[in-house]
């Protein structure tokens, strides 16, 4: 018989097998999973280059329809000139032969080629009628998994398009691929162990940025000429940023977010809510996104959303307006071209007639490291963690997740070690947010708190009697591949706008020079952050597409997109 210390020993013995053969199990059946969904978006991608090289066109046809800007593609399907079958060949063929060094593809969406097919033997054409458009991977697609590259989420497909995906293909558009985007798709490093990791366009050591980076980079690489992501946090910004493209971040509530999908329950809380928008290589497309969209359809399949039709008043007026501006939030310093790009945006809009003010954004601090994170993370992290608990962690989240299994007290300890070592007080008290809030007082408490930092941050704008706001879209330009989780403090730029609730749009303005190379000798170095943009800025960056965001106040999206199209045309104007 036993005695008491074997029989402990047996026991414990006994849940340690245990617990080893349940994890190796759950890991394989989570690596079978993943390796079968790798497997059927390879077959998918090759059958579809199979098909392209048996039906596709020739090669100067698909140059002559590529080399179209938007508005001319546009008007040719509109009077009949060109076919959208051929339309959606040249840009299928494009996004082949590009994706094999930036994999920015999920999986090709099938149904784009009887859908290219109606378009063409249809007599009442849609606004967007006959323009392939490529879709971030967390939009609902009928029969498509919108994972957001989680593979507890595979398997699921949706049972039918999302509100916009149905309005796209109401006004004649032909979603034709799905884009990559980051694990969770709550980091701006386009990765995942489902999909794999998308690199820059313009510099393959290099990230897109996230989460809508596959859409960027399809979009930097010409492979596609209209996109749709999502942002709560910058993540139609950052990337457009990062690869030279256009995107809007509307006002979240001005389009359906019975769209996509958002994890950590962004989708439903109320407090900073995520949105869908446009993206596109110029101003023009993104416009035209905007106008298609917001239609009867769409406010019919969600009532919602309130009935506003695109105010081409608004858009087309040439009222001279007032702008502010600022090229530093108070927390992190823009790195020298970026600077150097809002000094040139503040240039060629004074050129257009406006007059530009000098703006200082009240208490940044406050705004990322206690709302914004404790908004959007509000139940500490859990629901991220129970999917995470499930699947595989890629190396571009690891660092988050591990902070956030840590015990809420080795959290606290590590955001003092944030503020004080590294002397970088908003990252520590980011950590501390992490931790979300613990009742419903609480949550009433931070709803109060955002609600008097809009009325402040209204305030100053009003004192300045502004119409809109220029600024950097990030601090830096796209960082190389791996860094992002170094790099965080630098979406004050974009999560405030999101914090706010206010439209914003990225505008491409410039490259990265050597002149603002060697200018980085005089980049400070006193935080963790300012190290490492040291560190991975001052080389290698030459050449690089700089932004900036053009901003406007709720539900004035199309002011905001006036002042992109002004900043356009002016900069082109300098150009010549």
């Amino acid at each position: 018989m036993l005695d008491f210390n074997e029989a402990a020993i047996t026991v414990l013995v006994s849940l340690s097998g245990w617990w080893v053969i349940t994890t190796y199990l759950k890991k394989r059946n989570i690596k079978k999973r993943i390796a079968n969904k790798q497997k059927e978006c390879t077959t998918s991608l090759s059958k579809l280059e199979g098909y392209i090289k048996e039906n596709g066109l020739s090669r100067k046809k698909q140059e002559d329809i590529l080399k179209l800007k938007f508005m001319d593609l546009h008007t040719r399907i509109q009077r009949g000139q060109l076919k959208s079958e051929d339309v959606l060949k040249a840009y299928q063929a494009k996004a082949i032969e590009k994706n094999k060094n930036l994999n920015f593809i999920v999986e090709p969406v099938w149904e784009a080629i009887p859908l290219a097919a109606v378009c063409d033997l249809e007599k009442k054409k849609g606004l967007l009628h006959g323009v392939p458009v490529s879709i971030k991977e967390n939009y609902f697609m009928k029969g498509y998994e919108s994972t957001g590259g989680m593979s507890p989420l595979l398997d699921k497909p949706a049972k039918e398009d999302g509100v916009l995906v149905k309005v796209l293909k109401h006004q004649g558009a032909v979603p034709f691929v799905r884009t990559n985007i980051p694990q969770s798709m709550m980091t701006f490093e386009c990765s995942n162990p489902i999909y794999g990791t998308t690199v820059n366009p313009h510099n393959l050591k290099r990230g897109p940025g996230g989460s809508s980076g596959g859409e960027a980079c399809i979009l930097g690489a010409e492979a596609s000429i209209l996109g749709w992501g999502s942002d709560i946090g910058g993540s139609l910004r950052i990337p457009s940023s990062f690869c030279g493209t256009c995107s809007l971040k509307p006002t979240a509530g001005r389009l359906s977010l019975k769209t996509c999908e958002e994890l950590d329950g962004n989708r439903v809380q109320t407090l900073i809510r995520p949105t869908p928008g446009p993206m596109g290589r110029d101003v023009d497309t993104v416009v035209m996104g905007m106008k298609a969209v917001l239609c009867p359809k769409h406010f019919e399949l969600d009532p919602d959303v309130p009935p506003l039709p695109f105010n081409t008043e608004v858009y087309e007026s040439d009222r001279k307006l007032r702008i502010g501006y600022y090229t530093n939030d108070g927390y992190v310093q823009c790195i020298p071209g970026v600077e150097r790009a809002v000094h040139e945006a503040k240039a060629a809009l004074e050129k257009m007639g406006h007059t530009l003010v000098p703006f200082e954004v009240p208490n940044v601090e406050k705004m990322f490291g206690e709302f914004f994170s404790k908004a959007c993370f509000g139940d500490g992290g859990q629901h991220f963690l129970d999917l995470m608990d499930n699947d595989m962690v890629d190396s571009s989240i690891q660092l988050l997740y591990y902070v956030y299994k840590l015990p809420s007290f080795m959290q606290t300890m590590l955001s003092y070690i944030a503020s004080f070592i590294a002397k970088d007080r908003i990252l520590g008290l980011q950590m501390r947010s992490m931790q979300g809030v613990k009742c419903v007082r609480d949550w009433w408490a931070l709803a109060g708190q955002i609600e008097t930092y809009r009325k402040e941050f209204l305030s100053q704008w009003k004192s300045k009697n502004l119409d809109a706001i220029v600024c950097p879209t990030m601090p830096f330009v796209a960082p190389p591949t791996g860094t992002v989780k170094y790099l965080i403090g630098g979406v004050t730029y974009t999560t405030l706008y999101n914090v706010l609730n206010y439209p914003a749009g990225c505008v491409p303005v410039t490259k990265v020079t050597a002149v603002d190379q060697k200018n980085m000798e005089n980049y400070p170095n006193k935080t963790g952050t300012e190290k490492f943009i040291r560190k991975y800025f001052s080389s290698d960056t030459g050449g690089l597409p700089v932004t900036v965001q053009c901003v406007a106040l709720p539900y004035q999206e199309e002011l905001a997109l006036r002042v992109m199209k002004e900043l356009e045309t002016g900069l082109e104007q300098q150009r010549k």
